[in-house]
């Protein structure tokens, strides 16, 4: 454990200086090395793709940025606390440019731009064989990342996809978008493959590459990024089985015995996890924090961003051990700095709390968070691909091609272990139910999922909350300060309440995606327009 932390904190440490940002296919990035001074050993290899990964500590990205695009819009999240630019984002009035969500576009094309100068230049070196294919499988997988994430951001049939921009192109770096984002999807998934067929599987033993991109991880992204394109060509769906399969296949992952032991530290390097954000009290995902509630009943600065719907908390079926293991209710118990505490708030906008990645906030001396609260990572990776993805994602694909009931030996191995009975013949819509309870406060789920069904009327709807009006809450100095007074009587029953009005602006053909930031569009020399109805 000691060498793992060691490898991730320098991984973390050496990204804090690489984080700078570049105007979008700027042709000389500031910083970047050049052939001159560079290519020639192994040393620099090594820093090349330590720079592929600057996703993981920024707060555009998997801090909150692409999940303010996408929780918020749900209807498993509101606005926890009066915050106008997320607000603006949850009722689609955004511009794409306020501070947080303006640095998505131009950070993924930094890490296309260093994946392709590790793919031009890596090869004609002389290194060893296993260092040069390990470095070409991660710039493979993270430049599939990036188009498979902004493809799913930015891109549709209506305004088009993503530039395509490979390890060919070293001048004109103004590209058009292509029509369709398929085409998109389909240069992620060649990322994915040529990735699948260099990496390695993942080795538990060898911690030096913990965060670092395996093959299962490949296989398991191909699968998502067909997942998503068979809305535009339904020959995908064939691909998601296929590669499913083959990680299923592999023996290499499995789901944790326990749904709520996926969310726990010891499980960071788990059979479950297929891809996550590395983190610790360094840095990394501080996207635990950014879901805590608002000020953290004054213990640290949580930010209270993410409030769980009464729809999301009353969606589970009874019995279903992925509610009380993702969300806590009123009166609900919970560890918190080394106390078991029962779950009220003065300020949540709904009554609910996000649980799911609460672990490292139950032990005494926040042993487990980084002590700058600006900055609020946790020693718990933050789960982006589950092994339950790939079980989900290949029934989906069997109900759609073979109809009901095909993805029941998949489905049954999700609700077994949510300690739900099984099902026969199970539907395309139990299927999204599945989906529902299993990845609720995960990144490119819910929202991403109602778009591709055309589930609008979801999108729309109003939504509630059980706030907790006339609790009283302790403000003498000592442990109990913040939380509810020892006679508070936690059987009460709060009423339901509005907390946000229906959305019946949202658009489909338009709101599915979003804006592209303007300075990318000012910097594109005429090639990129804004995504249309935005």
């Amino acid at each position: 454990m000691r060498i793992m932390k060691k490898n991730i904190t320098l991984l973390l440490l050496v990204l804090f200086g690489l984080t700078g940002c570049e105007d979008f296919l700027e042709e000389d990035p500031k910083g970047e090395p050049t052939n001159a001074n560079f290519w020639k050993t192994e040393a620099d290899v090594l820093s090349a793709t330590t720079a592929l990964y600057i996703f993981n500590d920024f707060q555009g990205i998997y801090g909150r940025g692409m999940n303010l695009y996408s929780l918020v819009p749900s209807d498993d999240f509101v606005v926890g606390k009066p915050k106008s630019q997320i607000e603006e984002i949850k009722d689609f009035i955004t511009s794409g440019n306020g501070s947080y969500t303006r640095d998505i576009w131009p950070m993924h094309f930094i890490v296309v731009k260093r994946a392709n100068d590790i793919i031009r230049n890596v090869p004609d070196l002389d290194i060893n064989e296993d260092v040069k294919n390990f470095a070409l499988g991660e710039a493979y997988f993270m430049r599939g990342l990036a188009y498979f994430q902004l493809s799913l951001l930015y891109g549709d049939n209506n305004s088009g996809g993503i530039p395509i921009i490979d390890e060919t192109i070293t001048e004109d770096f103004f590209i058009e978008r292509p029509a369709s984002v398929s085409t998109s999807y389909n240069f992620a998934a060649l990322n994915f493959e040529r990735a699948a067929a260099l990496l390695p599987y993942f080795d538990a033993a060898n911690s030096e590459r913990f965060g670092r991109p395996h093959k299962n991880a490949a296989l398991g992204y191909l699968a998502r990024t067909h997942l998503h394109n068979a809305e535009y060509n339904p020959d995908s769906w064939d691909a998601v089985i296929t590669a499913c399969d083959q990680v299923i296949n592999s023996n290499k992952n499995a789901l944790e015995a326990n749904f709520e032991d996926a969310f726990k530290i010891a499980n960071n390097w788990g059979p479950e996890y297929l891809w996550s954000v590395p983190s610790n009290t360094i840095g990394g995902s501080m996207f635990a924090g950014a879901s805590l509630e608002n000020r953290a009943w004054g213990k640290y600065n949580g930010w209270g961003y993410f409030a769980p719907t009464q729809e999301l908390y009353e969606s589970y079926e009874a019995g279903d051990e992925r509610r009380d293991a993702t969300l806590l209710a009123f009166g609900n118990e919970f560890e918190f700095f080394g106390s078991t505490r029962k779950y009220a708030s003065v300020n949540n906008l709904t009554g609910f709390q996000l649980k799911k990645f609460l672990e490292p906030y139950g032990y005494a001396d926040a042993i487990h968070l980084n002590p700058n609260g600006d900055h609020p990572s946790t020693n718990l990776n933050l789960p982006l691909l589950r092994y339950s993805h790939i079980l989900l994602m290949k029934a989906e694909a069997l109900i759609v091609k073979n109809g009901v009931g095909s993805g029941d030996t998949e489905i049954n191995l999700i609700r077994a272990r949510a300690g739900l009975t099984a099902k026969t013949g199970a539907t395309l819509e139990d299927l999204k139910s599945e989906r529902r309870a299993e990845f609720a406060g995960e990144l490119l789920g819910r929202y991403e999922d109602l778009c591709r069904w055309g589930d609008v009327a979801e999108i729309k709807k109003s939504l509630h909350g059980k706030r907790h009006i006339g609790v009283v809450f302790e403000t003498a100095e000592g442990d109990n300060k913040g939380f509810p007074v020892s006679s508070t009587d936690f059987t009460e029953v709060f009423p339901t309440t509005e907390v946000w009005q229906e959305r019946s602006n949202f658009i489909l053909e338009t709101h599915r995606i979003w804006p592209i930031p303007a300075n990318a569009i000012d910097t594109s020399r005429g090639t990129l327009s804004q995504n249309k109805g935005w």
